[in-house]
């Protein structure tokens, strides 16, 4: 995964590929919401069912699942034994949440914080 230009960009190869379903996926910086680091048992909860992809409990989930309570929404997961993730969240409809397992997973999730951090902060007052 990396940051290029005004995109996140993750791209597959190998066997990752045909597990995920996606050799490069593309996602505006202005449609993360959210970026956190979290358990897999966390990322978890509101997974519904797989869509299309791999899915093997406890060994890995890669490719495309629903969104438990939000229809029509899709997550996108490329995840396999680790026990943390990074989590995005976005504005989209597919994919509304990029569940992902890095090596660099915390330096990486705090420039994308950084990133999205001032799109997502309130104009200032400007009635003063």
């Amino acid at each position: 995964m990396r940051i290029e230009g005004d995109e996140v960009v993750i791209r597959t190869s190998g066997i990752d590929t045909v597990l995920c379903l996606a050799r490069t996926l593309r996602l505006p910086l202005r449609s993360v919401t959210a970026v956190s680091l979290m358990s897999v048992q966390q990322a978890k909860q509101p997974l519904g069912w797989r869509v299309g992809g791999g899915y093997f409990p406890g060994w890995f989930a890669t490719g495309w699942f629903t969104w438990r309570g939000r229809r029509g929404a899709r997550q996108w997961w490329r995840v396999y034994r680790d026990p943390e993730v990074v989590v995005i969240d976005t504005d989209l409809a597919k994919p509304a949440r990029l569940v992902l397992q890095v090596p660099e997973r915390a330096e990486l999730a705090g420039r994308l914080r950084a990133l999205i951090a001032p799109a997502a902060a309130p104009a200032p007052d400007l009635r003063r």
